[in-house]
């Protein structure tokens, strides 16, 4: 059930219990008073009475307690219009109800009248708070409970809002990244007449059309995240001389064969790697392993240093992005870790994907 619908059945629910409460509840508790008695010499008492009793109920529902999560002036507010309600219940509780006389008038004589004794008086003002008590209680309970679901859903629709924002900002600084590298090196071989030009620019398409077709996802197959780095591997070797060799290796026992993961989420590390692994004049070795075991992916990445960043504002940026979506996406089932030296760089990320299958 989506957010949208849970927040439609939750209105649902207690427009219900609104309708159960002014239509069967509380006629019922007033009946169950001598409100027949009432009714025969007070009618302008009685339906003041349950008029009042319904106007407490949608003020403080629908006023009173949503003021108590707004700011402390709307809280002044509700605490003043409670003393109100409290003050004209009372005023209700001193009206002087007239009953008549038990013995037959003669025909045509106006049925005498007979002021309302201190007991009398003190059953109907028990009465009245009675009802006054019980509609106060249970407005307050639903609309508390009201409250505290729009609350609790405001707060996941603004988490979301803020994880997608989020997620959309890390995309936007990974992608143009990767594209920068791969089309600077496609000029590269364009420019030194590169026999492999052709093959690269169709290794080139591929990637472009896996990045359109599954950037907006929230998952892929682990096997064919596996091929995206691969056919990226493949395209950035042949810029390479034989001063750098990259050893990539991938395996899955397929155990969970349904894994998948969130898009372009490996590419930065081994974009990272390759960066400042390669070297043209010196021996380079860089080592990529991807492995799935029992619904563990772990990536390891090894590569010596061979290129300095020139710019300190910006190392480790696209790291620190990647970090930030796996905290937002996997949470505790991941682990990431880097040991670097002046020369030397590993890192080692482990994601337990049986924790979030599609």
């Amino acid at each position: 059930m989506t957010q949208k619908s849970t927040i439609i059945t939750g209105k649902k629910v207690q427009l219900w219990i609104d309708l159960f409460f002014c239509l069967v509840l509380l006629p019922v508790m007033i009946y169950l008073l001598p409100i027949e008695r009432w009714f025969q010499s007070n009618t302008l008492f009685v339906c003041l009475l349950v008029a009042w009793l319904y106007t407490v109920y949608f003020v403080n529902r629908f006023f009173t307690v949503p003021s108590l999560f707004i700011n402390r002036k709307r809280i002044m507010w509700a605490l003043l219009v409670v003393m109100i309600m409290i003050i004209i219940t009372y005023l209700l509780t001193q009206y002087k109800m007239e009953f008549p006389w038990q013995n037959q008038p003669r025909p045509g004589d106006e049925p005498p009248r007979r002021p309302m004794s201190p007991t009398r008086l003190r059953l109907h003002q028990q009465a009245v708070w009675f009802l006054f008590v019980i509609v106060m209680t249970f407005s307050s309970a639903i609309g508390l409970l009201g409250e505290l679901y729009r609350q609790r859903a405001r707060r996941q629709e603004l988490e979301t809002a803020k994880n997608k924002a989020e997620l959309s900002l890390y995309k936007a600084q990974i992608d143009p990244h990767f594209l920068f590298n791969t089309l600077n090196t496609l000029y590269s071989m364009v420019v030194t007449q590169s026999p492999k030009t052709e093959d690269a620019f169709m290794q080139f398409i591929d990637i472009t059309r896996y990045i359109y077709n599954n950037a907006n996802q929230e998952s892929v197959a682990v096997d064919d995240e596996a091929h995206y780095l691969q056919q990226y591997i493949d395209l950035q070797r042949n810029r390479l001389n034989d001063c750098t060799k990259i050893n990539f290796d991938y395996c899955n026992d397929g155990k969970h064969p349904v894994l998948t993961i969130a898009p372009m989420l490996l590419i930065t590390f081994v974009e990272n790697a390759l960066k400042y692994g390669v070297s043209a004049s010196v021996e380079s070795i860089i080592d990529i392993v991807l492995k799935v075991e029992n619904g563990v992916l772990t990536l390891t990445t090894s590569n010596p240093v061979r290129t300095k960043p020139t710019d300190e504002s910006h190392v480790g940026i696209g790291i620190e992005n990647s970090r930030k979506r796996l905290d937002l996406i996997y949470g505790k089932d991941y682990s990431l870790d880097i040991n670097e030296t002046e020369d030397q760089f590993d890192l080692t990320l482990t994601i337990n994907l049986k924790n979030h299958k599609p």
